[in-house]
């Protein structure tokens, strides 16, 4: 049995949380990583994937300092949403997808929904809906349990939460990268490893 970690990188600008997206703002995804895990949290394959904004072509100041990715990247390496997201559900399978949304309970779709409302930027539809959860929720049941205080966390927030920082160095990437996150939520899962186990068991 196995599972996939995903995270998303989508086009954003300061205050726009504030603002509630007003106007022309999109979640328009520029980055999809993933990792496909085993039951005993060992990752079996990788998935990373720029992707060209329609609607906001041009990436703001504050999403290319955030993130790390430039313009001239996503010129040069991606692709169309439709084209990411065909990969990325082949990479999937039929595996449960989980993200991580502090906010939302485990049955909250997190960056699924953002998956959703890229299909609808883009006049997609899929042949089959993935099955998303909520990874945020188990960090919460696993930092109750052992005691640690934690009043909030973004994905990227994990290892250095747990002091395990140093496992990511040889990525030479920061959180607010997709593929940073994904490897920061697994390795968080290793650090409770049992107990995390436990509470995925149902959708692995």
């Amino acid at each position: 049995m196995s599972f996939v970690i995903f995270d998303t990188e989508y086009t954003t600008w300061k205050g726009c949380n504030e603002n509630g997206w007003h106007g022309n703002q999109k979640k328009e995804i520029v980055q999809i990583a993933a990792l496909k895990v085993s039951d005993n949290l060992e990752v079996i394959d990788t998935f990373n994937i720029l992707c060209r904004p329609v609607v906001n072509p041009v990436l703001s100041d504050y999403f290319i300092n955030l993130t790390g990715i430039t313009n001239e990247e996503v010129s040069a390496e991606g692709v169309s949403f439709a084209e990411a997201y065909a990969r990325f559900t082949e990479f999937t399978g039929d595996n449960t997808c989980f993200s991580h949304g502090w906010g939302g309970d485990y049955l909250s779709k997190s960056d699924g929904s953002v998956m959703e409302e890229n299909l609808k930027i883009n006049n997609i539809t899929p042949e089959k809906m993935l099955k998303y959860r909520n990874i945020a929720a188990v960090f919460k049941e696993l930092y109750q349990k052992h005691g640690t205080d934690v009043k909030t966390q973004s994905s990227g927030q994990i290892v250095k939460i747990l002091n395990i920082q140093d496992k990511l160095s040889s990525l030479g990437l920061d959180e607010h990268n997709a593929l940073f996150d994904v490897y920061s939520i697994l390795e968080g899962l290793k650090f409770f490893k049992n107990d995390a186990l436990i509470l995925l068991q149902e959708d692995i």
